[in-house]
């Protein structure tokens, strides 16, 4: 049975509900599915047969079923057929009861009836639309088990091959690209797709309906791109295929990788249960965010749509081709997509003005991260309740600011380089933080192991104190103190000194300029705007504003806000009339 690390790396055991979590005695190796789906009825039938192995003995073989009625369950191994003797539930999964041990592969048989639900959000539901019948599934994070039985954690990816019989009049989708459609009797036709790279359930994803498409093309090294609209709204996909032309190219450079699910469909739902999901092959997005007439773009909705599209796509990497091992490292796929996408669209930008989206959201997030009232990134998961919260915004905004604050400390090439061979030890396979943590080790030479630790398993923003040394001659030094325990990467800079980075690991530490450095005009203990903690300033470094970036200017204003004595309010009025707005309009605010 498996044992799990709830806040790595500090605490291990079992931790984990074993009526929540599957065993990982039986793996899955291949998953088939069959589906007859019509969204005029609330129901729809499907069949399976799961390519599995058994690594230890076992009479039950136990896998993740929701809200589905199971009829014919068969095991197979071999000449050897084995009924299924019972099959029980428990809510969240079904046992089949073999009547013996069984070990080594074999393969499972399932045939069951779902439903679509038009109510809800989760798992396979339908939507009428323009007086049109729709089918679509959301099924992250635990959903997938509502559309066929499965082993629905991240940790168990497998290839997919997705089969629907539809109606002649509709139209299917799903990951894969379509390989063949076969007409069948009664006005029914049967659509297969491609099988899938390995894929957790929570990533597999269809669609059903009379569907029109826009046609984008290709983007990057040669991705055939698509938006799936409801019929009549085709037009209104063309913003988005050209998003994506301006987008992927960016992702494929900085990661090194090409994309590597075959196409790429943008799918608008008419309503979900998030602003969009980053399924491999087909992404869903809510309505308003993916389409708009053609006479209607803006280059505000241009650029949100970017956005998005740079999040979702980043996603291909970062959770689709690399998934986290389990649900407390979900910060590897939602945090990275966040920080990616302000970096890929960075590239937009002049470079006075590279990080200031990054660091506005940092500072929304650090306005909550209280430890009477936040929570940290990594939770342990360990019942559908707790599943909900797993994309807590916490897990976004933070997880996005602490790659920002190592980037800053590591450097952006060996960032970028760590993360490359994270993405290629780990390709198509599962990941966790200690992986991510070897390979930006082995890239640095800084062993980023307690930073993580410290900033993404407990609450609260560090705050830290500076102050010049320049009582013996010729020997200034730079004293920096912190309120907090554990491990706060400090990059800083001084006038006439080079920028430089240490990591404080007690509450003070005093760092040597260079010999025959004389006294500093000025210091600013956050060298690009990058780390994510407060500056605590007793004198605003007035003499060094002419010398900073936009992102340390926006930084300072943040820090600057609580603080009214009045070397604080002298900067920030300076501040207040900057020629980058979003540093003059903080500035105002924080002047109030």
């Amino acid at each position: 049975m498996r044992c799990a690390l709830a806040y790595w790396p500090l605490l291990a055991g079992c931790l984990y509900s074993q009526s929540f979590y599957l065993s990982n005695d039986v793996v899955p190796r291949k998953e088939t599915v069959e589906l007859t789906i019509d969204p005029t009825r609330e129901t729809f039938e499907g069949s399976v047969s799961i390519e599995v192995e058994a690594r230890e003995p076992v009479s039950v073989i136990w896998l993740n079923a929701k809200n589905l009625v199971i009829g014919l369950a068969i095991i197979y191994q071999g000449a050897v057929t084995f009924p299924a003797r019972n099959i029980s539930s428990s809510g969240e999964r079904i046992g089949i009861d073999i009547g013996r041990p069984l070990t080594g592969p074999a393969i499972i048989r399932i045939n069951y009836q779902g439903r679509l639900d038009d109510k809800g959000l989760s798992g396979p539901y339908r939507r009428k639309v323009d007086g049109e019948w729709y089918a679509y599934t959301t099924f992250t994070p635990i959903d997938a088990r509502r559309a066929f039985p499965c082993f629905d954690e991240p940790s168990f990816k497998a290839p997919w091959d997705i089969s629907i019989r539809v109606k002649r009049e509709s139209k299917a989708f799903s990951n894969g690209r379509e390989i063949s459609e076969t007409e069948e009797p009664l006005g029914w036709k049967l659509v297969k797709f491609a099988t899938t790279e390995p894929l957790p359930a929570e990533l597999v994803a269809f669609a059903v309906g009379p569907f029109d498409v826009y046609d984008g093309g290709v983007a990057g090294q040669g991705t055939p791109v698509r938006v799936i609209t409801a019929k009549g709204h085709a037009a209104e996909g063309h913003a988005a295929a050209q998003a994506t032309a301006a987008i992927l190219p960016r992702l494929e450079a900085y990661t090194g990788i090409p994309y590597a699910f075959g196409k790429l469909d943008h799918l608008a739902l008419p309503a979900g249960a998030f602003g969009a999901v980053e399924n491999p092959g087909l992404i869903t997005y809510r309505v308003r965010n993916l389409l708009v007439p053609p006479n209607q773009e803006t280059a505000t909705f241009t650029r949100t749509v970017r956005t998005l599209q740079a999040h979702e796509i980043g996603h291909q990497w970062f959770g689709n081709l690399v998934t986290q091992a389990s649900w407390d490292d979900v910060w590897l796929s939602e945090g990275f997509a966040t920080w990616i996408s302000a970096k890929m669209m960075d590239q937009e930008m002049p470079p006075e003005r590279v990080h200031l989206a990054a660091i506005a959201a940092r500072e929304r997030m650090m306005a909550v991260d209280n430890p009477t009232r936040s929570r940290p990134v990594r939770i342990a998961v360990n019942s559908r309740e707790t599943a909900r919260d797993v994309y807590n915004r916490v897990v976004y905004e933070k997880g996005a600011a602490i790659l920002l604050m190592l980037e800053g400390w590591l450097g952006e090439d060996r960032f970028r380089d760590g993360l490359r061979e994270y993405l290629s030890e780990h390709r198509f396979g599962n990941a966790t933080t200690s992986d991510l943590a070897a390979a930006l080790r082995a890239a640095s030479g800084n062993d980023p192991s307690r930073v993580l630790n410290t900033f993404l398993n407990t609450t609260g923003v560090p705050e830290l104190r500076g102050e010049l040394l320049c009582d013996r001659p010729s020997a200034p030094r730079l004293r920096v103190t912190k309120s907090s325990p554990g491990s706060v990467p400090v990059c800083w800079r001084a006038d006439r000194v080079a920028p430089s980075c240490t990591v404080l690991e007690g509450s003070s530490t005093e760092i040597a300029l260079p010999t025959g450095t004389a006294c500093p005009a000025w210091f600013y203990l956050n060298s690009g705007g990058t780390g994510y903690y407060r500056t605590h300033w007793s004198q605003a470094p007035q003499r060094a504003l002419p010398e900073l970036s936009g992102g340390e200017k926006l930084t300072l204003v943040y820090d600057l806000r609580a603080n009214k004595n009045a070397s604080a309010q002298a900067a920030l009025s300076r501040l207040a009339s900057d020629a980058d707005p979003e540093i003059s309009n903080a500035a105002r605010e924080a002047l109030k």
